[in-house]
Formats: C-alpha cells, sequence, structure tokens
C-alpha cells in the first residue's frame, strides 16, 4: 500500500511538471510569436528608412542631379521644348552611369503630369464630358458632374435634381458643408455623395477601374494648357472634343501603331502637325504640346523590400500649386531642401527620322555631342523643382 501510494504521489508530481512544461511551453511560443511580429515591424522600418534615403540619394547625388538638369536644358535648346518622353530624355540612370550597389535595384519612370486635365480648368461640360466618354448614360454623367462641381463651388446650382446639396451633407452622421474650394487631394472624393459609390470598390475601399480612370484624367496642379502628346482618350474627348476616329489616329500616331507602324513612337511640337494627322479642327484652344510638369517616380528595390518616391518639376512658368501659390524655386529662400530637392531626366538615342516628331536621333546625337564638347556651369535656367505628391 505504502508503495502504491508512492508511486500515485511520484505519478501527480510527474502530471504537474508536464502540465508546467506545457504552460511554459506556450507561454514560450506567445512571446517567440510576438517577438518576431515586432521584429518584423522594426525590420520593415529600417527597410523603409534605408531604401527611402537610397531613392533620395538617386536624385541627390550631385552627378544624377547636374546631368538630369543640363540634359533638360539641352533637350530644350534643341527641340525647343520638351514634347514627349518619346524624345528619349527619360532614362536617366544609363545617362548618368549610376550603380545602385550590389543587392538594389532602382528603377526611374517619368510620366507627363500636364496630358491631364488640371483641376483648375475643370467645369461641368468638361466633367460630363469624360463620364460620356467612359459610355456613361447622359443622366448619370450629369449627376456625377454635377456632385463634383457641388462640391468644389458655393452656390453651385445642379442640373439635375436628385444631385447631393449642402444638406444633405448636413444630414450625414458626422455633418460638415462642401468645401466650396477645387480638389486637393483624390481622397476627397470619398466624401462627395455619388461620387464614392462609383468610383470606389466597396469591398476593398481603393478605386475602382473607374476611379482610377478618373485620377488619369486629372491633375491636382494648375496649369492652363494640355500636352496633346501625352492626354488619354478621355481628355481629347473632354477638351479638344474629338470623336472616336480622330482618337484612334492620334494614338496610333503617339505609338507608332496602325498606319503609323514602322515610323517609332511620334509626338507633335505644334498644333499644325497635330493639324496635319486629324484635321484643320484640331487645334482648339486649351491643347499644347508642351509638358507642363513632369512627374517623377523612383523605385528602390531590395529583395522584398521596396520604396517609392514620387516627385514633380516644372519648366520656369509652368504648373503652380492649385492653392495658387508658385511653385518654389531651387533659389527662393523659402526653399525647403527637405520637402523637394528632387529632380529626374534624360536620354539615350535611337529613334527614327521621319514626319512630325519622329527626329528622336539627332537630338539625342546633338544633345550627346554637346555634353562631351562642353564643361558648362549650369544655372538652373529651364527647370524648377516644385513638390512632393
Amino acid at each position: 500500500m505504502k508503495i502504491v501510494a508512492k508511486l500515485k504521489r511520484r505519478g501527480s508530481i510527474l502530471v504537474i511538471v508536464l502540465i508546467t512544461l506545457l504552460f511554459a511551453t506556450m507561454a514560450l511560443m506567445l512571446v517567440i510569436e510576438r517577438a518576431s511580429t515586432d521584429l518584423i515591424v522594426y525590420v520593415r522600418d529600417a527597410d523603409r528608412m534605408r531604401l527611402r534615403q537610397e531613392a533620395y540619394s538617386v536624385l541627390e547625388t550631385t552627378s544624377v542631379l547636374e546631368t538630369t538638369l543640363a540634359v533638360l536644358v539641352d533637350f530644350q535648346e534643341v527641340l525647343g521644348g520638351l514634347h514627349s518622353p518619346s524624345e528619349e530624355w527619360n532614362t536617366p540612370l544609363e545617362w548618368a552611369g549610376y550603380d545602385a550597389g550590389e543587392g538594389l535595384e532602382v528603377r526611374v519612370e517619368m510620366r507627363d503630369e500636364s496630358g491631364k486635365i488640371s483641376v483648375s480648368q475643370l467645369d461641368f461640360q468638361m466633367l460630363f464630358e469624360i463620364f460620356d466618354s467612359w459610355g456613361e448614360r447622359e443622366s448619370e454623367g450629369e449627376l456625377l458632374a454635377d456632385a463634383i462641381m457641388g462640391w468644389m463651388q458655393e452656390d453651385y446650382t445642379p442640373t439635375s435634381f436628385d444631385a447631393p446639396r449642402v444638406e444633405d451633407y448636413e444630414r450625414d452622421e458626422i455633418g460638415f458643408p462642401p468645401p466650396g474650394r477645387l480638389l486637393r487631394s483624390f481622397e476627397e472624393l470619398r466624401a462627395i455623395d455619388k461620387i464614392r459609390d462609383d468610383l470606389f470598390d466597396e469591398k476593398t475601399g481603393y478605386f475602382n477601374e473607374r476611379g482610377r480612370r478618373f485620377v488619369e484624367a486629372i491633375s491636382l496642379l494648375d496649369y492652363s494648357t494640355i500636352n496633346v502628346n501625352s492626354a488619354p482618350s478621355s481628355v481629347l474627348a473632354a477638351v479638344g472634343h474629338y470623336d472616336d476616329q480622330q482618337q484612334s489616329l492620334l494614338n496610333d500616331y503617339r505609338s507608332g501603331e496602325g498606319i503609323y507602324r514602322g515610323n517609332g513612337q511620334g509626338y507633335f511640337t505644334s498644333s499644325d502637325e497635330v493639324k496635319g494627322i486629324i484635321g484643320e479642327q484640331a487645334g482648339p484652344e486649351g491643347l499644347g504640346t508642351e509638358i507642363q510638369a513632369l512627374r517623377i517616380i523612383v523605385t528602390v528595390i531590395q529583395g522584398t523590400s521596396s520604396y517609392r518616391l514620387n516627385v514633380v518639376i516644372t519648366p520656369n512658368g509652368g504648373a503652380k500649386l492649385v492653392a495658387g501659390e508658385p511653385i518654389p524655386h531651387k533659389e527662393d529662400d523659402d526653399y525647403n531642401n527637405d520637402t523637394a530637392e528632387s529632380n529626374e531626366a534624360t536620354t539615350s538615342s535611337n529613334g527614327v527620322d521621319g514626319a512630325g516628331g519622329h527626329r528622336v536621333s539627332a537630338a539625342a546625337l546633338a544633345v550627346a555631342e554637346r555634353a562631351e564638347s562642353e564643361e558648362t556651369s549650369l544655372e538652373y535656367p529651364v527647370w524648377s523643382i516644385p513638390l512632393h505628391c
């Protein structure tokens, strides 16, 4: 009996020890899991800061910055203005011979921001034409245009009887009045009645296809002329009033497809060249052929981590901020090095001689010869450095 009792006590102790070990193991696993999660956060923050610094170095490294501005100036003088990346000034890292270092990949993408409609030029008819070009029903297009105009203009009189009005916003769960000023962020669209349901995905909360098309057609910068060389079809319809056939001709010419296959990508340097493609009615007010704002996107990649830097530069006298302040120049006293010392744009050669904009090789060759034969002291005469977007 004593032996049995001893065995029972020892068994009980063993069970207690095993249970203690089980709970200790579970606690240790929870601590490890929590610690690993925290470490992931710290690692991501460290990667973001490191890659951010690398992205800024791409823009701020003297050789890249100087080469970028020099090439922009040279192309500006050789071509009489910058019209399209088809002129081949859009490969700055290749031009500068930039070495990102082992394990890093750096990409630079350039987009003509001025191919969009400036928000400062928007009116009801333009918005309606944009929605109409998507195949929207007339009543729905008018409703959406009214919703945006009612958000941006005080005392706006809508054409649609069911367009949102000030009192509709005030009756929201958290009431507020429309701001009565131009859009300053595309995030504002989430607050606009009718628009939030049309341009955003209900499940994810992100822009749907229609929302992305809207962003591609509208710029939050202020400028007077839209560059026909990069304007999407909805902009050509809204501002140029071009029909489907005219839009197709322009797109084929710019991309070097259709009847222009073999010519290479084309661009226009004057309204007369546009008229040569689609006829005498091709030069409406509001369309131009020069870049007013150039968006530069630098992406730095290391393994599975990446960082994207998004900036815009503009020619002197070009685009301004929506609020109307001039974009700060490098020489301005209030220029902020922490928010805007960033530029990029450059060249290579290869192009096809031909009509209109197919003159890239000659321009690139002229710029390359100038770069090899001259040592120029830059005074930043053409491009200024505006803002992050």
